[in-house]
Formats: C-alpha cells, sequence, structure tokens
C-alpha cells in the first residue's frame, strides 16, 4: 500500500516535472493570450468550433454516446443533461478505448467519490490552466512555494510535518500537523527557499496567517506575490486576513476533477469566474454549472451537471469586454462542492476537509461517504453501498489508506451505514457530521464561519 502511494506520488511529480517544459503547455498559454486579444463573439466561435472538433474526433468513438446520439449532435445544446450517477454507475461506457489514460478517483467533497480515466495529455492541459492564472501574480510552475495541500506528510513523510519537494520546489505542509511549533520550524526552514507564493487550501492557510499576523512581522514572507487557494472556496474575511497579513493578493480559480470547466477569477471583480475557452464550454440549467470539457479524451463528459451552482454571463455588459479586459464569459456566484468543514485533530489542530479525500480506487466500491467526529483525534468514516453491505476487508483497506495520510493526527475508523442515514432534512450529503466543539484557544481568532 505504501509503495502505491509512492508510486502515485512519483507519476505526478514526473507530470509535474514534464508540464513545465511541455510543448503542450506553451501551447495553450498562446493560444490564450491570443484569444484575450479577441472579440467576445469571435471567442464564442472559436469555441464552438474546438468543442465539435473534440466530439467529432474523440466522442464518437465512446459506448454511451454511441448508444445516446443526442449528445453528439447538440453537444452544447438541447441535449439531456448527463448526470453525475450516471456516469458512476457505467463509468466504464464513458471511456474512449482509444486513448491511454491513468484511473483516478475524484477528491468526494460531495460525500460520493467518482472513478475517472485522464488521458495523460489532460495532465499537462491541467497545468497549464493553472500556470495562466499564476501568472497574472507573476509566479510561475517551478517558482519557490510554500503549500498547504496535498496527501498525508504524517506516516506517508516518516511522520515530519514538513518536507521539501525539489520537483515541485516547494515547502510542502501537512494540513494534519497546523501548529505553533510547525509554523516556527517552517520559517527556519524557508530562509534559502525565499518563497514567492503560498498555495494550498484556505482552511489550512489561515491558522498560518493568524500565527503570523501575532507573532510577526517575518521577513521570510516578504517576497510573496500571491496566495494561491486551491480544493475549496474561501469566506471573505479569510481574503481580507490573505491580503492583510501576506501583503499579496488572494489567486483563485474553479474547476473540477471531471475537468468539464475551468474559470479564472477577475482580477477586477472578485467572486466572477472567467470561463477559460479551450478548457471547456460552460452552460447553467435551472441553476446548475453544466460543463462540456475539451481536455480529456479518455473520458469525455458531455453536458455534465457539475452539481455547483452559478449564474453565467457575458464578459461585460451587452456582450463588451470585461473591466478586466478579459472577453472570456463569467462565472459567478459560484456555490456547491467546495466544502471547508473541519475536523480536529489530536490537539484540537484544525484539518480541512479536502485534505481528506478519496483520491484512490478503493474507495470507488463505495456509494456515500461521510466523516463524523465526536471526540477530539478521533474520526468515523461512514459508508454505505446501493444493494449490498461492504465486507470487512473492503472496509479496512480504506481504513489503511486514510490513517496512512493522516498519520498520527487522526484515529480513523470505518463502519456501515445506510445510505438515507448520510443525507441531510433536505436530502443532501453532508460530508462532515461534527459533533465535537474543540477547547483549545490556539485557533480561537478565527472568525465564526456563517451557517
Amino acid at each position: 500500500m505504501k509503495g502505491s502511494a509512492i508510486s502515485r506520488s512519483r507519476v505526478a511529480a514526473a507530470a509535474f516535472r514534464a508540464a513545465c517544459d511541455s510543448p503542450l503547455v506553451t501551447a495553450h498559454l498562446k493560444t490564450l493570450a491570443q484569444l484575450e486579444l479577441a472579440e467576445p463573439n469571435e471567442v464564442v466561435q472559436w469555441q464552438e468550433r474546438r468543442l465539435r472538433r473534440f466530439v467529432d474526433r474523440w466522442a464518437t468513438a465512446v459506448p454511451y454516446y454511441r448508444e445516446n446520439p443526442e449528445y453528439l449532435r447538440s453537444p452544447d445544446g438541447t441535449a439531456a443533461v448527463l448526470d453525475k450517477e450516471t456516469v458512476r454507475r457505467s463509468s466504464a461506457a464513458f471511456a474512449n478505448p482509444k486513448v491511454p489514460a491513468r484511473q483516478v478517483t475524484t477528491g468526494g467533497t460531495g460525500g460520493r467519490p467518482l472513478s475517472l480515466r485522464i488521458s495523460y495529455s489532460s495532465f499537462f492541459s491541467e497545468w497549464a490552466h493553472i500556470a495562466y492564472v499564476w501568472s497574472r501574480a507573476g509566479v510561475r510552475l517551478n517558482d519557490p512555494k510554500i503549500t498547504f495541500r496535498g496527501s498525508s506528510l504524517g506516516t506517508g513523510f516518516y511522520g515530519r510535518p514538513m518536507i521539501y519537494q525539489r520537483t515541485y520546489n516547494h515547502m510542502a505542509v501537512s494540513p494534519f500537523h497546523l501548529s505553533e511549533k510547525t509554523f516556527t520550524e517552517l520559517l527556519s526552514s524557508i530562509r534559502d527557499l525565499r518563497p514567492v507564493a503560498i498555495w494550498g487550501y484556505p482552511s489550512s492557510i489561515t491558522p498560518f496567517a493568524l500565527w503570523a499576523a501575532r507573532t510577526g512581522p517575518h521577513p521570510e514572507l516578504a517576497r510573496l506575490r500571491a496566495v494561491l487557494l486551491a480544493s475549496e472556496g474561501a469566506l471573505d474575511w479569510q481574503l481580507d486576513l490573505f491580503r492583510e497579513v501576506f501583503d499579496a493578493p488572494p489567486i483563485r480559480w474553479y474547476g473540477q476533477s471531471e475537468k468539464v470547466v475551468f474559470g479564472a477569477e477577475c482580477p477586477r471583480v472578485p467572486g466572477h469566474y472567467h470561463v477559460t475557452p479551450t478548457y471547456g464550454v460552460a452552460q447553467v440549467i435551472n441553476d446548475r454549472i453544466i460543463g462540456s470539457g475539451m481536455t480529456n479524451a479518455a473520458m469525455p463528459l458531455l453536458r455534465y451537471d457539475t452539481e455547483d451552482g452559478g449564474v453565467l454571463a457575458p464578459p461585460g455588459l451587452m456582450g463588451r469586454r470585461c473591466a478586466c479586459g478579459s472577453p472570456f464569459v463569467v462565472l459567478r456566484d459560484v456555490a456547491g462542492r467546495w466544502d471547508q468543514s473541519l475536523v480536529y485533530g489530536m490537539h484540537d489542530e484544525p484539518i480541512s476537509s479536502a485534505a481528506l479525500n478519496f483520491h484512490d480506487e478503493a474507495f470507488a466500491r463505495f456509494d456515500r461517504f461521510q466523516f463524523r467526529q465526536e471526540r477530539r483525534g478521533e474520526v468515523e468514516l461512514r459508508v454505505a453501498s446501493a444493494g449490498r453491505v461492504p465486507d470487512a476487508a473492503e472496509l479496512e483497506k480504506a481504513r489503511c489508506l486514510l490513517q496512512h495520510r493522516v498519520g498520527d493526527r487522526l484515529v480513523i475508523s470505518v463502519t456501515v451505514a445506510a445510505a438515507d442515514d448520510l443525507l441531510s432534512r433536505r436530502g443532501k450529503i453532508l460530508m462532515i457530521d461534527q459533533r465535537y466543539r474543540p477547547s483549545q484557544a490556539d485557533f480561537s481568532a478565527m472568525p465564526a464561519q456563517p451557517a
């Protein structure tokens, strides 16, 4: 198990290293730069042609679309919407057998992970679009960074709360070891690194920002150009905190593991995300964001319901450019799967639910998930599977994977629950059923989150 995790980590590192110098990444950035100079209607026409070529070349070989050809005829128009449950139940039917790919799972922030096939070129496309967003703040992919995100840095990194990873040129800090001791050691460790950005989950960066505000100023942070926020939504008070403490702008973007829509936050209008036309076509139907991706040929998802809410609008009034100059359409009022619920470790340290993800095929055997916490440092993972009861071996494998991820910060148990027991009164999956209130005052300065 440990060996497979290390292998996946090495593959991801190799993909990142290759992406930094990839002609595909350079081509994406060049195309985006050209499209930024076009008129809004020209961008829409370019994207329609691009989607049609993508569908004709890759989606026509997908079994599901052969049986449901309306998706091929009108992927950006009136075809039926593809829901996540359909993809979960019949994931093999959405695979293009001609395209080599890696098997991955979504992070499960909505409580229902999904098995996906991702083409190798799609990994490069993903980094190209991230590079596009970061470049707005003058940050390159391989610039030195402090990172508060990723998989376990506990047991998986021999019990260390942080580790320097040369490939990414960052000091990676475990989201399971957020403490004053860790932060003090971090500053000592980055004096020669001279980071220009902080990258990670907002809920993991927040304790560090509060500590830095209380103990600073810190010259080790003087070169920061941006705070790069990933995997979660950030609250307004957190954005203000990051600006004030780090004297650097927060940079946000919108996307999904399913790779159907990507948006870069407008530098002039907070909360507005310009949809990058090279990634996918976005629609909003019944207040839900629907996407047709154009980067993952191994598993094309057309008119896919992201389960996120939002409003789609032209870049400016009457289809003119946005105030920032972009001709790309805008997604605003985005809300849904981004989740910032917390669990609490052995010393009441806050741990983001984004760190407790399900990027492993072992979790694809279950249909629904929920974390429940009733005591400090102990978390119960409750799972459900439609039509069957998971066996003891499946539960133990899931427990071992999560325990390996969190190291010694949490004690993990896994139990079986009825599917309906994991739903809220409104019928939504509650990702974290938090019944424990931390008593430690280390992070008491954090404003209360709205209900």
